[in-house]
């Protein structure tokens, strides 16, 4: 992979590396029902470049998540405490996400690429965000190689239909939680 850095107008692409910068604030969006392992790697990078980084837990009503937004936030603060992440916080967050992002004075949006896949819903993100706030940037980083293929749902469907759950796919905390939810 490219130990590179890629820079346009809008967002950066931040490649895992040894490369470094701290860049102030940022926040880290999502839904997170569950967090997974993937969730994590994008976390660990953005703890690494950012002075301080909130976890945001997205609460949207056109969805129904396994999980409530206070089992969310407490799954995610647990897994920030195990990983001895002291530049982490995590909170939950409803309306627009550069409306919480100024909120938290975050300069930055930290979204997770996974696959090409994830690009062009991204990136119409990036350009919807630049309009509502052309002082807010995202930087896109991507999961390490074992979770590029991991997302929240696929987790969920493992848990409910093959009672189980992926191996190293969530933290502890979650999977004694998806147990608990499914019975096994």
């Amino acid at each position: 992979m490219n130990d590179e850095l890629a820079f346009d107008n809008s967002s950066f692409i931040i490649h895992r590396s040894s490369f470094i910068v701290k860049m102030k604030a940022a926040i880290y969006p999502g839904t997170f029902d569950p967090v997974t392992s993937g969730h994590l790697d994008i976390l660990r990078e953005a703890a690494r470049l950012f002075d301080r980084v909130t976890t945001a837990v997205g609460v949207n009503p056109g969805k129904v998540p396994l999980f409530s937004p206070d089992e969310r936030v407490a799954m995610l603060r647990d897994a920030v405490r195990a990983e001895g992440w002291s530049n982490v916080d995590v909170a939950a967050f409803g309306g627009l996400t550069v409306d919480f992002a100024r909120e938290r004075g975050a300069q930055f949006i930290v979204r997770g690429l996974r696959a090409v896949t994830d690009f062009e819903a991204e990136f119409a993100l990036v350009l919807g965000n630049e309009q509502l706030d052309p002082g807010i940037k995202t930087v896109f980083v991507m999961p390490s190689q074992n979770h590029i293929y991991l997302s929240s749902s696929i987790v969920r469907q493992a848990a409910e239909l093959g009672r189980r759950v992926i191996p190293g796919s969530v933290p502890g905390v979650v999977e004694e939680k998806l147990k608990e939810k499914f019975g096994f």
